[in-house]
């Protein structure tokens, strides 16, 4: 579970008939193309030294080289055994360190989170941590010491961004509750999920009465009242009553799931046992110590996503903790989100997933707040998916993954159109996480259309730092929210950390000539003193 570099740590849906809308946004390629950030901030890299410029420039050249990344990592475990990695991890801090990090440290990520400011940019810290599956598994009160150590770095991190407003921090939960229960617990759902499908004989994503008789019949400890907003208006159970029941974190509840037959044999798809909910229960303590003082702190967390075989006990968490974190109104001043699930748009399942949360948002008269990306563990998925020989969860092209994402951002900016926001309060929120242009100008052209004031907290834009620098800078420049995601830590957890996001990534730092004319053009006009 955790890994031995350093400080390191480990590492679903209402049925709906309604799917990506595909009326106006199609791809990308057929996104509007105006809306482009302004001129303003043409020299993002401005303030770099010279000699800053030409190690940016040597990183991209090298990060348009598919095998650095992947013979980087070997060749740093061979290094770390032989105890010779100390200048190889100098090498790499002086370079793509220096460009992608923003420091070991907080006397080091201060002076970048500074930097953001002065431009209008904010800053989203990501204390780096990676994943290591194989280690042994925590249980128990060790998995609540480990837990509240994580937890802590993590308020850390929290103070330093809260010595820059509008910041945020990312967090996983991975790294907060032992990746094994949050696996079970994800088997353990999507098991439930075959016994509601298999009782919704109508297949229409609700229960009847009759339909839920026989659902009930499988859990024997429920009744009609273990579901009581769908008892109290008298309407059919759907399968957001149903996760809003069968949570983690309900005791009354979540032991009827004790019984479930696994969908697969394979240890990997073994359920939730007796232990796994007593160890959440140390750790979700833990948890939410951290999460109360970001609220008390004024400072936001986007829950990252993961692996899809983590993925609905992590959004499990989110949501708890959204219902927990998020009041949709306040008596004492403005309210605001500080909970942003996270949903990578490469999924098949995240539409339907997404207009579910937003309607449990308003069930539980909540807030709801997001960040929308478009995926990182394609390769990986879609190797499990055929090991396991169940359906890719994963689009079967590019264009229909731009078609969920920028339906997405329509759908969103419809409801904090459509929903009421009395006094201040933010009810929805979202940021657009990407580095596609398409995706930009179409979420621009739609906070013009809705009147979204651009420096509101209802709609953001976020980019890697050392990277789509230009959008990043004009965005700020017109007006925008917009912030960098900023990685830091030391060297021996950052670097594997960035490796990893290089392997996951490989398309998108090949595609950095924008970035290298940027600072091409930045090098010419200082050498020839224009």
């Amino acid at each position: 579970m955790y890994s031995a570099r350093g400080l390191s740590a480990a590492r679903v849906a209402s049925k709906s008939t309604r799917g990506p809308r595909s009326g106006r946004w199609l791809s990308s390629s057929s996104a509007l193309r105006t809306q482009e950030p302004s001129a303003n901030n043409a020299r993002p890299y401005k303030d770099k030294s010279t000699i800053d410029l030409i190690n940016s420039m040597m990183v991209f050249r090298l990060c348009t080289v598919p095998k650095i990344a992947e013979i980087s990592a070997p060749i740093l475990d061979t290094a770390q055994k032989a105890n010779v990695h100390a200048p190889i991890y100098w090498g790499i801090k002086n370079t793509f360190f220096k460009h992608f990090c923003g420091g070991e440290n907080i006397e080091e990520v201060l002076p970048t989170m500074e930097k953001f400011k002065k431009n209008g940019i904010g800053s989203i810290l990501d204390l780096a941590m990676e994943a290591d599956e194989n280690a042994p598994e925590l249980v128990g009160a060790e998995a609540k010491a480990f837990t509240a150590h994580v937890a802590q770095m993590m308020k850390e991190s929290i103070d330093i961004a809260k010595m820059q407003p509008d910041s945020f921090i990312a967090a996983k939960i991975t790294a907060l509750v032992p990746p094994a229960v949050l696996q079970r617990w994800s088997n353990s759902i999507r098991a439930l999920r075959t016994v509601f499908d298999a009782c919704d004989a109508d297949k229409d994503g609700q229960l009847n009465a009759a339909e839920l008789a026989a659902f009930l019949q499988r859990f024997p400890s429920l009744s009609a009242a273990s579901f009581p907003l769908a008892a109290r208006t008298g309407r059919p159970v759907d399968w957001i009553d149903v996760t809003d029941t069968f949570t983690i974190t309900n005791a009354a509840t979540r032991t009827a799931l004790l019984g479930l037959e696994p969908l697969n044999s394979h240890k990997d798809f073994r359920l939730a046992t007796e232990q796994d909910f007593a160890t959440s229960d140390l750790v979700v303590t833990e948890i939410d110590s951290m999460f109360e003082h970001a609220r008390q702190t004024g400072v936001r967390i986007f829950v990252d996503a993961e692996q899809t075989y983590f993925q609905p006990a992590i959004d499990d968490y989110a949501l708890y903790l959204s219902k927990k974190f998020n009041p949709r109104r306040s008596l004492n001043g403005p309210a605001f989100p500080i909970v942003y699930n996270t949903y990578q748009c490469y999924l098949k399942d995240t539409y339907s997933r997404l207009s579910a949360d937003m309607i449990r948002s308003e069930r539980g008269d909540y807030s709801f707040a997001c960040k929308i990306v478009r995926g990182a563990y394609m390769v990986s998925e879609r190797e499990r998916a055929k090991e396991f020989s169940y359906e890719d969860p994963i689009n079967p092209n590019i264009e229909a993954t731009h078609q969920v994402y920028n339906s997405a951002i329509e759908f969103l900016i419809s409801k904090i159109q459509s929903t009421a926001a009395p006094e201040g309060n933010i009810p929805v929120a979202f940021v657009v996480a990407s580095h596609n242009k398409g995706s930009v100008a179409i979420t621009r052209k739609l906070m013009d259309e809705y009147k979204i004031e651009r420096k509101e907290n209802r709609v953001g834009f976020a980019q890697l730092m050392g990277m789509n620098d230009s959008t990043t800078y004009g965005l700020a420049g017109d007006g925008y929210k917009v912030y960098k995601y900023v990685p830091y830590g030391p060297v021996s957890v950052t670097i594997p950390y960035l490796l990893r996001r290089a392997q996951e990534n490989s398309s998108l730092l090949g595609g950095v000539a924008e970035d290298r004319k940027t600072l091409s053009d930045e090098l010419v006009r200082r050498l020839t003193l224009k």
